[in-house]
């Protein structure tokens, strides 16, 4: 993928309520909502709580030009309680870090912050087989390819209602290092699964994996509400 993501063109703010569950028991709640501000920008905001003590949110900042969207910048919070437990802020545009072989130079355009994959799904044009390979910023300076399959198209049913979805496979792509390790990647860490709304293409369901090994209890987000 080389291209940044394409601009959804949204005129008014639209946000989608979850759920979070962790071995079939829910842990939490939050809201993911994307919004315009003005002409020249789109903001993905993130917020929840969980297990009765944490709050915390995401917001990422996306520049539009173009009928693109570029990675502006993004800033984190999480609290535990009344406490302040970490702050994260990172700017993306007319910045040069480091890159893998020891280059300085800028972020790639086609570049997603990690928390804003859910954007990348709501944009990206999703059909059976499609497959995206977009640069996920980790955190730092870390930027690693995140290997996004489209594998079937589906009928789920979530708390917010029942929706004829794209199941989606999300997992981060070794092909640079080497084919063989990502294939052993592949077959030993669990994917991310995303189900994604035909129509108008909200993040639905998530499955995830809560650790790297196969007995690790799953994790999983449930759309409640869509405005």
């Amino acid at each position: 993928m080389e291209d940044a993501l394409p601009d959804p063109e949204l005129e008014a703010p639209e946000t989608t309520a979850y759920r979070g569950l962790i071995d079939g028991e829910e842990v939490g709640t939050g809201t993911l909502t994307l919004r315009p501000e003005g002409e020249r920008e789109l903001v993905q905001h993130v917020e929840g709580e969980a297990f009765g003590r944490l709050s915390g949110s995401v917001e990422t900042r996306f520049r539009r030009r173009g009928g693109e969207l570029l990675a502006a910048a993004q800033a984190i919070e999480l609290r535990d309680r009344d406490r302040d437990v970490f702050h994260e802020s990172a700017a993306f545009r007319d910045v040069q870090v480091p890159q893998m072989g020891g280059e300085l130079s800028a972020y790639p355009r086609e570049m997603v912050p990690a928390p804003a994959l859910a954007l990348a799904l709501r944009v990206l044009t999703l059909e059976e087989k499609a497959r995206f390979v977009p640069r996920a910023w980790l955190t730092a300076i870390v930027h690693w390819p995140i290997d996004i399959r489209v594998e079937k198209r589906e009928k789920i049913e979530v708390p917010a209602g029942k929706f004829d979805a794209w199941r989606v496979r999300l997992r981060p792509s070794l092909v640079d290092v080497a084919q063989a390790l990502d294939e052993l990647s592949a077959s030993l860490v669990p994917p991310v699964i995303a189900h994604v709304a035909v129509d108008g293409q909200r993040l639905v369901r998530l499955a995830f994996p809560t650790g790297p090994g196969r007995n690790d209890p799953p994790g999983l987000l449930e759309a409640t509400e869509l405005r």
